[in-house]
């Protein structure tokens, strides 16, 4: 089955049948990618993933400049056609040798976490994995299989990466945060791929005065942890019950205040954008 979804999907300005689609072409050179979340026809925190998609690009040593403007009108053509007001969009960037760059834009499958996942948290694993150059959003299909292998087998929501150190960095599709006492810690941002709501986070700690450290976690101290989250896209801010055997209590006050926090966010930040859909 076909990442794509959908009646439409657009090839740099032009927006062809989902029929015509080949994974093949955005599978090949250098390939860039984002995912965002619609939400009431709305693109959430565009602005944060096409800068990062800016930072991807330098990263990766090509040429090429993100344009805002352009790429929402895209972006808004893409769910006018497809008639989505919610769920997934793909943006993918291809550079292929001695050619100009390719932009695609096509709504994916995708799969948000119940109310009794948020409820009761979710289970992880740990995975022994590492991320090559994480700060670029690229697909890193030998990490994502078995990790996928793995969260199958398991039956669990995520696979959690540990380094060769030992320390957790991230999750395969998430990142991850610890809390311990009135403290909150996250792997260093020089580990990890750095999510947009990870992003969102930190600014939220800052707002409601929480202690964040940026700082390595090893297996080792998982037992004297008080409370775990994920954090991404599709799932935003949810608590984590069991890493491994280790099990953690999915109300902890940090967590809910910080969850509150990220919906009222994202309420305000729909009525803010709204006017310019």
């Amino acid at each position: 089955m076909s990442e794509c979804t959908g009646l439409y999907f657009s090839e740099n300005a032009t927006y062809k049948e989902v029929a015509l689609f080949n994974p093949v072409n955005i599978n090949t050179g250098i390939t860039l990618y984002e995912v965002l979340r619609i939400q009431d026809g709305i693109c959430l925190f565009l602005e944060d993933h096409l800068q990062r998609l800016q930072e991807s690009i330098q990263l990766s040593g090509v040429n090429y400049t993100v344009i805002l403007p352009w790429i929402r009108d895209m972006l808004k053509g893409l769910m006018r056609l497809n008639g989505f007001p919610y769920g997934n969009i793909k943006i993918v960037l291809q550079f292929l040798s001695g050619s100009q760059p390719s932009f695609y834009t096509f709504f994916i499958p995708h799969s948000y976490p119940t109310p009794a996942l948020y409820k009761n948290g979710v289970n992880t694993a740990l995975f022994t994995a590492i991320r090559s150059n994480p700060n670029v959003k690229r697909p890193l299909p030998e990490v994502g299989e078995r990790a996928s292998d793995l969260i199958r087998t398991e039956n669990i929501y995520e696979a959690l990466l540990v380094n060769e150190e030992g320390s957790i960095t991230e999750g395969s599709k998430t990142n991850v945060f610890f809390v311990q006492g009135e403290l909150i810690y996250t792997p260093p941002g020089d580990q990890v791929l750095k999510g947009i709501t990870r992003k969102k986070v930190f600014e939220l700690c800052n707002q409601l005065n929480f202690k964040l450290i940026e700082m390595s976690i090893s297996t080792n101290k998982l037992t004297e942890l008080d409370a775990a989250f994920l954090t991404g896209t599709s799932p935003k801010i949810l608590p984590i019950r069991r890493i491994g055997s280790i099990t953690y209590p999915v109300t902890h006050p940090i967590i809910k205040a910080l969850t509150k926090a990220y919906e009222d966010l994202i309420a305000a930040y729909i009525q803010q954008q709204g006017n310019s859909y």
